[in-house]
């Protein structure tokens, strides 16, 4: 079940920052943000198989429907999230390099955290074990490590203990 539908939808989240809903138009450009995020993690993991990753994608694309981050009229990456029993998953966030280091992807996780509480839920993620940056992003806004695999570190922000 996507997210959309229970909270966090198309809109804006700040006077510069907002979100739109994907459409099969950009497919093609939010398959290039992947590869760019996430393409050096995936070489080191398993290796890049572009077939596979293209289907992969599109599963995923079409399952868990995208929302495109717009900052400053530019999108900019794009952000995954679904509804499990337990928690809001986030499935994936992705920024273009030169959206990075802005302050976007925290404001992002603050709008996730806020819908979050008003559920009364947790926020649940994976972070590539290769990905330093991402881990110490999460671990700063609060996302404590439960569990690891061979290739994920496994968090979640328990709304509970993060309460004003």
């Amino acid at each position: 079940m996507s997210l959309g539908a229970a909270g966090l939808q198309p809109g804006p989240i700040t006077a510069t920052l907002a979100l739109r809903a994907a459409t099969a138009d950009d497919y093609e450009s939010l398959f290039a943000c992947h590869t760019a995020a996430f393409r050096s993690h995936i070489e080191q993991l398993w290796g890049w198989d572009e077939a596979w990753q293209r289907r992969d994608f599109a599963r995923l694309f079409e399952a868990v429907p995208p929302l495109i981050v717009v900052a400053r009229g530019l999108s900019c990456g794009y952000l995954q999230t679904m509804l499990r029993a337990d928690a809001i998953h986030l499935v994936n966030i992705a920024l273009l390099a030169d959206a990075r280091e802005q302050g976007i992807g925290s404001q992002l996780i603050a709008r996730l955290k806020q819908v979050a509480r008003n559920q009364g839920a947790d926020i649940t993620l994976a972070v590539f074990r290769t990905n330093a940056r991402a881990a110490a992003f999460y671990t700063r806004l609060g996302f404590i490590a439960e569990r690891a695999s061979d290739t994920h570190d496994y968090r979640r922000w328990r709304q509970q203990a993060n309460r004003p």
